[in-house]
């Protein structure tokens, strides 16, 4: 093989080499096709450089480094030749280019987006940290921007941990200064992960601002020996990155390895970049504050201060603590709640919730992150909606995923349908414990994702429900199979022959089966049955007569089940109606102003509501209408009630409280706006309150975020 000094050769082994894609202090990268096809990229070290045996270890530890963290944000290893003539290394393609390049071809990207590439890196350091590594060498010529997030390439200079003092070889500094820590550029401290944390911070400075921080009149390029000098002696310049990204960034930025956050700390920082909120969080941390603090002098005590800060760093990083916060976000599906949890008609405490308390409390942080990061496009019209799962959160995207969050927004795992599933059933939970579709038919599956059990439903559609006692799962279009909850042991079964099941509504005691006719969709039949399906009225209930329109189901409690009242010509809602369990007998109420179908019902208060801000609160017993107010908000979601507040979300994101009593507007919060999918007529879906007063909110700016209630303005 010939090589001209960069004209591309023809051919490498098995490859053939396409056209040059650009150079680096080593080598050219080319485009390559194997012979099936597939783009590689393929970086060729240069000649005059393979002859030194420095350089030739160097790229051997490349190839070696690269292989162990080849995984889903590096480029993976597809074929390398280190002791070749000249030696390569060929990874995957990465169409898109890489960070340096979208700056360069389009200008500094908005600062959520930039979050969000930080975000990805610090995920990708987490797995290249795993395996014992230091990169080194982060900066925006090795960061690639793929479809599904960051690729880091580049492990020219990367260390074993056990190796990070070294710093030069024969005699040159290795790395490019705008984007090292200070003690790789001095040898005064040893270069560990925390050297990976400030590049990141570089980085997604660079990405929201188009320049290093330590570059001179915010201008990328000059002097490398004054910019090394600024990164080593002077604080960077962050004067023009976006305030809310500002604070964040500093702290990635600090001169002493010690005061810098740990790499898990990051993992959101897209979602932590939006409130100013989040913001004055991190400006109450001790971390943030000795960052401004004098770097000499004594502490009290006799302490010097940097012994304090660093005791200050250990315990934030074993409490998950404020750091935490650097981080990265319809119809057909529901997600439920465990049974106690999802009645209707549950009586919940006063809304004035308590702070946790005893030894294992730890503070509150808000988090945010992006929908589009966990691969659903838009979180209105997938169908997105979520559930409490004692502490932690269980979100439902229709038939693209499930997954489980700890309180701190952290990803404890996910779940897929399987892939011939057009509609998932809704995934439920109990004591703990959350079941869902999988490809044998149902999965049993505790906190850390772990299989418990399964069951075999081949025709497994419809919905997912519980009891107390027992699961409910729909097999095929007419038949109710009941199991333990406790074992996958079968306990009953039920069946309606020649009808449809359209619904299931599950409660502590009982479960309301609603069945239509075959032909036409029309003759709603329901039937009430126990935890074994054994049916509780002689015969079934049909529709009230004097109910023109559609009766869809809203929720049920111990005492009734309630359902809305579609309009016969437009798919509005005229009227709520109670059906009484005990007798079997119907209430109906006709609203005074059309609503939309997303009633929410507690302590037998049904809430109709629109998306323009209308609600109106129905005594479903007495059949009465209590109360109707039009409130500020458009492009509100579904409503939830907690306490005794009424809770939704607007178009932007806020989480608004309303009282329950008469409707009155008792808080608004921040606006989290996010960035709205293609668009629909469908809203968000309803938020989830805790008993602690934590608020989970999916917005239609495709964001879920965690906030206090009390700390709605």
């Amino acid at each position: 093989m010939s090589d001209n000094h960069g004209a591309a050769p023809e051919r490498l082994g098995e490859y053939v080499l396409e056209r040059r894609l650009g150079s680096g202090g080593m080598g050219v990268v080319y485009l390559a096709r194997t012979v099936a096809g597939r783009q590689l990229a393929v970086k060729v070290i240069r000649r005059e450089y393979a002859e030194d045996a420095g350089f030739r270890a160097r790229f051997r530890r490349e190839v070696a480094a690269a292989r162990r963290v080849s995984g889903a944000f590096t480029a993976p290893v597809v074929d390398a030749d280190p002791e070749g003539d000249p030696p390569w290394l060929a990874t995957l393609y990465v169409p898109g280019g890489s960070l340096a390049d979208r700056v360069a071809r389009e200008g500094p990207l908005p600062a959520r987006e930039a979050a969000r590439v930080g975000a990805q890196l610090a995920e990708a350091l987490t797995e290249i940290h795993g395996h014992g590594l230091v990169h080194r060498d982060l900066k925006p010529g090795n960061v690639l921007l793929a479809e599904d997030g960051v690729r880091v390439i580049d492990f020219g200079i990367s260390r074993a941990l056990s190796d990070s003092h070294r710093l030069t070889e024969d005699g040159a500094v290795l790395g490019s200064p705008p984007f090292m820590a200070p003690e790789q550029l001095t040898g005064g401290a040893e270069v560990t992960t925390a050297a990976d944390v400030f590049a990141l911070g570089a980085v997604v400075a660079f990405a929201a601002t188009g320049h290093s921080p330590f570059e001179a009149g915010g201008l990328p390029g000059g002097d490398p020996l004054a910019v090394a000098y600024r990164v080593v002696h002077e604080e960077p310049e962050l004067g023009d990155l976006p305030p809310a990204l500002r604070d964040l960034v500093s702290l990635c930025l600090a001169k002493d390895p010690e005061r810098r956050p740990a790499v898990a700390s990051l993992l959101r920082m897209a979602s932590f970049a939006d409130t100013r909120a989040q913001a004055a969080v991190v400006r109450e941390s001790t971390n943030w504050q000795a960052r401004r603090a004098p770097d000499e002098g004594a502490a009290p005590g006799g302490a010097t201060a940097l012994g304090s800060r660093r005791r200050a760093r250990r315990r934030l990083a074993v409490g998950a603590a404020v750091l935490a916060v650097l981080a990265a976000s319809g119809t057909g599906v529901f997600l439920a709640a465990s049974s106690g949890d999802a009645e209707a008609g549950r009586d919940r405490d006063d809304g004035n919730v308590p702070e946790p308390t005893g030894p294992t409390a730890e503070p509150f942080v808000p988090w945010e992150l992006d929908w589009r990061d966990l691969g659903v496009r838009d979180a209105a019209t997938s169908g997105v909606a979520c559930a409490p799962v004692d502490a932690d959160l269980l979100c439902s995207a229709g038939s693209e995923l499930t997954v489980l969050f700890a309180p701190d927004g952290t990803e404890l795992w996910r779940h897929h349908p399987p892939r011939d599933s057009a509609v998932a059933p809704r995934a439920v939970t109990a004591d703990g414990v959350v079941y869902t579709q999988s490809d044998k038919g149902v999965v049993a599956l505790d906190r850390a994702g772990e299989t418990l059990w399964e069951i075999d439903a081949p025709e497994l559609t419809g919905a997912l429900g519980t009891t107390d006692d027992t699961l409910v799962v729909q097999n095929g279009d007419s038949t109710l199979r009941f199991y333990a909850l406790a074992t996958p042991d079968p306990v009953g079964s039920w069946e309606v022959p020649g009808r449809y099941l359209t619904d299931v509504l599950t409660s502590a005691e009982h479960v309301l089966a609603l069945s239509r006719a075959e032909s036409d969709g029309s003759d709603l039949q329901v039937a009430l049955l126990d935890g074994t399906g054994r049916e509780q009225w002689p015969l079934p209930v049909g529709q009230p007569a004097e109910s023109a329109g559609l009766v869809e189901p809203v929720g049920i409690d111990a005492e009734a089940a309630y359902f809305e009242e579609w309009d016969p010509d437009v798919p509005v809602v005229s009227a709520l109606l109670r059906l009484d369990l005990a007798d079997g007998t119907w209430t109906r109420t006709v609203l005074e102003a059309a609503a939309e179908p997303r009633t929410v019902v507690a302590d037998g208060v049904g809430y109709a509501t629109d998306t323009a801000g209308g609600v109106t609160a129905v005594d479903l017993a007495a059949g009465e209408t209590l109360w109707s107010v039009d409130l500020d908000a458009e492009n509100t979601s579904a409503p939830t009630v907690a306490g005794d507040a009424l809770y939704f979300s607007d178009g932007e994101g806020r989480l608004h409280r309303v009282a329950l009593a008469d409707g009155a507007p008792l808080a608004v919060g921040e606006p989290h706006p996010g960035t709205p999918g293609a668009g629909s007529d469908a809203w968000a879906p309803p938020p989830v309150v805790t008993d602690d007063g934590v608020a989970y909110v999916v917005t239609l700016g495709n964001t879920l975020y965690a906030t206090r209630v009390e700390d709605l303005g």
